[in-house]
């Protein structure tokens, strides 16, 4: 299918104009400094823009190639390093975290080890931070006083007790990463995830003279004003925050996320099981799943990560049923760039559909001998041709959505697409004449109702 061209769809270029105007009027609201903004939809860039100032004092204005810390937004990185080393069988998710950590010998009393899922997951029970005020002073432990001072860190509950958020947790994975592979974490991900991905304008290791590196500010204070902050790295919490990136570049990462064939650094499997909820949040509005967070914008699940740094808000959200992606990069405390996110989705996608809608392929007039009424001892089923698609309604459950029959190869044989089922087959039985008698569905039958004469 041919990639979306705004221009060639009136409503859609309208909506991305409302959009766009209504960041503008929300930055000047907020007296936010700078923001960079893509939405991405089958594997390309269908929109972005840089608004505001990368640098306040130098006039020098955000594009698509600044740099941001992308903050926790690395996290997707490092799962997405840890089920590469899964993939490669040289760990398991279910290992003891003690397994690769020698020094690691944190337990809850009476409860089971600590696992590296759990670590993914955020099941933890470990501590959130660091043993010292790290986002206060910006000072992150080394690597000896990381170790040091975790090993007398005990976990405040046990394993799968609760979902609790900890960046802690996410740096013990960078440690297993480079136990694991020999490499450092930042090494890793460069070789093995940046390099194949072709993302050379990320940095896991930023640094503080990179002229494409917008300037962070902070929450905006009594008198309405920012300041900027300092420059600092994550040191040892670096596999849970560190990472520096822009919106262009994120959009080949964003490809990588949407991508339904094989990836160049993830199995199929693994990427599925990333974006899955394996912890559901307590309002059942969300959850996490491996590295990944999992929200719902009306009727669409949304997955990815958001992040915060000194001077930075961030969030990454793709859409895998919509094929579609959204990524927002702030330089300032409290810019809240999920709100634009979640706007992107409830202006744009529903345009986004109707124009891929539009590109489909139109039905095939041989689906006429199919049309009709299916009675069977479990039930009546009516099969129709709608929206261009065949379909089978339930005449005894009509609340239900339709099941979408996808044709194949074979004659008379489709693929059953519906909710909640596998994906089995459908085959429409004929007579010496041509003429439909049975529909076949996972093995069973529904004969076809004869019309008076």
């Amino acid at each position: 299918m041919p990639h979306l061209v705004i221009k060639d769809h009136p409503d859609l270029s309208t909506s991305i104009d409302i959009l766009d105007k209504w960041i503008e009027h929300t930055m000047f609201k907020n007296h936010q400094p700078g923001l960079a903004i893509g939405i991405v939809h089958d594997g390309e860039l269908l929109w972005g823009k840089g608004y505001g100032y990368a640098d306040v004092d130098s006039k020098q204005h955000v594009t698509l190639d600044t740099r941001f810390r992308i903050a926790s937004i690395t996290k997707t990185f490092t799962a997405s390093a840890i089920m590469q080393l899964r993939d490669a069988g040289k760990l398991s998710l279910d290992d003891p975290v003690s397994k690769y950590l020698d020094w690691f010998t944190l337990r809850y009393a009476e409860a089971p080890e600590i696992t590296v899922r759990n670590l993914l997951t955020h099941t933890s029970g470990l501590p959130r931070d660091s043993h010292g005020p790290m986002w206060t002073e910006y000072d992150a432990p080394e690597q000896d006083e990381f170790v040091s001072e975790t090993s007398l860190r005990q976990p405040t509950r046990p394993p799968y007790d609760q979902y609790a958020y900890s960046n802690l947790g996410y740096s013990l994975l960078g440690d297993i990463i480079a136990a694991v592979s020999g490499q450092s974490w930042a090494d890793y991900i460069q070789q093995n995830i940046l390099d194949p991905l072709d993302m050379s304008e990320t940095f896991p290791v930023p640094k503080a003279d990179d002229p494409k590196l917008a300037k962070g500010y902070s929450r905006l204070n009594g008198a309405y004003e920012r300041s900027a902050m300092n420059f600092f790295l994550m040191n040892s919490f670096e596999a849970s925050a560190n990472i520096a990136s822009s919106v262009n570049d994120l959009v080949k990462y964003a490809n990588f996320h949407l991508n339904k064939d094989k990836s160049p650094i993830l199995s199929n499997h693994s990427l599925r099981d990333m974006h899955r909820i394996h912890w559901i949040y307590d309002k059942w509005d969300g959850g996490y799943g491996l590295g990944i967070e999992v929200h719902k914008v009306n009727d669409w699940i949304i997955t990815g990560h958001t992040g915060g740094y000194p001077g930075y808000i961030t969030a990454f959200m793709v859409c895998q049923k919509q094929n579609t992606a959204v990524i927002v990069l702030t330089n300032a405390l409290n810019s809240n760039p999920m709100q634009y996110v979640e706007q992107a989705y409830k202006l744009v996608l529903p345009e986004i559909i109707k124009a891929t809608e539009a590109a489909k392929p139109k039905a095939n007039p041989v689906w006429e001998k199919y049309a009709g009424e299916y009675i069977g001892d479990w039930g009546s089923l009516k099969v129709v041709i709608r929206g261009e698609q065949l379909q089978i309604i339930s005449l005894d459950y009509m609340d239900m959505p339709p099941t979408i029959l996808i044709p194949t190869p074979e004659e008379n044989v489709f693929t059953l697409q519906e909710a909640h089922q596998s994906n089995e087959t459908a085959r429409f039985e004929m007579n010496a004449e041509g003429k439909v008698v049975k529909l076949w569905t996972r093995n069973e039958y529904y004969s076809i109702k004869k019309t008076s004469s």
